[in-house]
């Protein structure tokens, strides 16, 4: 019975492997069936742009705007992190901030366009990094508050009593416990936040810098290479997925692991005799 379960349990992942592998080929089928009818200016072929794909990968370049467009992703993604984990935890310690919090804050920051974000960012700060840098921020705050803003209202208040009766500290409370639990939706916001901002470098960038990949773009719209754009546009989805897979999604396995064994573990402490609290307390 569980052979048969597991059969049909691979059977269904070869399906769906084989329907996503047959999608991609066949809309690269309808671009180069599409590309046969329109001027190659237009809408280039599957086939130059993967050479095009290909000259930009040896181009030092390319490779120095990547970069520089990477540095600026890592820097608005820590720091949207960081802001969005502080506001989203506050009314869990500051109950009257609720209300800030999700009456004011999130519909503001998630219904305010992301192109308006841009036109400001290049107002106050001018044609600069940091222009860039805080445009990417506020548009990817949102999915950082609004995940750890959820999650803070799920955690349980067991295991911070159980913290709280071994005698232990707040601040030794918050670390151990509350945000090895906080952590799995800090990391859903952040991965989401990783893709999106990527997006929003392109138009960050040719709103207000003169690096980076987004330049890159405008550069290759003024020589009327769309089959650069395209392949700048394939290059950025390689890099969120590389950057998704290979360290992303396993940290995000990771302290799923690491949250689901704490909770375990307090819940066994919880259970244990209490003739010797003091080592059946947190480290």
């Amino acid at each position: 019975m569980s052979s048969n379960a597991a059969t049909r349990t691979r059977r269904r992942a070869l399906t769906a492997r084989f329907l996503a592998e047959g999608l991609v080929v066949l809309a690269v089928l309808i671009w180069w069936l599409t590309a046969q009818q329109l001027p190659e200016a237009v809408f280039p072929s599957p086939v130059n742009v993967f050479a095009e794909l290909g000259n930009l990968a040896v181009d030092p370049q390319f490779w120095n705007a990547a970069g520089v467009t990477a540095l600026r992703v890592l820097t608005a993604v820590l720091a949207a992190v960081v802001i969005g984990t502080t506001l989203g935890l506050l009314p869990r310690y500051i109950p009257w901030t609720g209300g800030i919090v999700d009456d004011v804050l999130i519909p503001l920051f998630t219904s305010f366009p992301a192109v308006a974000w841009a036109i400001i960012g290049s107002v106050w700060f001018g044609v600069t990094s940091t222009s860039v840098v805080v445009v990417q921020t506020l548009i990817i705050l949102p999915f950082c508050l609004v995940n750890v803003a959820e999650g803070a209202k799920e955690l349980g208040h067991e295991e911070v009593e159980m913290g709280r009766s071994f005698g232990r500290r707040p601040v030794a409370i918050f670390w151990r416990i509350e945000l090895p639990m906080i952590s799995p939706f800090i990391v859903a916001g952040a991965r989401i936040g990783y893709g999106v901002c990527w997006k929003v470098s392109l138009i960050a960038e040719l709103f207000g810098a003169r690096s980076g990949l987004g330049f890159q773009m405008q550069l290759a719209q003024d020589l009327g290479r769309v089959d650069t754009i395209l392949a700048i546009c394939l290059a950025i989805v390689l890099f969120v997925v590389a950057g998704d897979a290979l360290v992303l999604r396993p940290l995000s396995r990771r302290l799923d692991a690491i949250s689901g064994g704490g909770a375990a573990s307090a819940s066994a402490e919880g259970a244990a005799p209490t003739s010797a609290p003091q080592r059946q307390g947190l480290p």
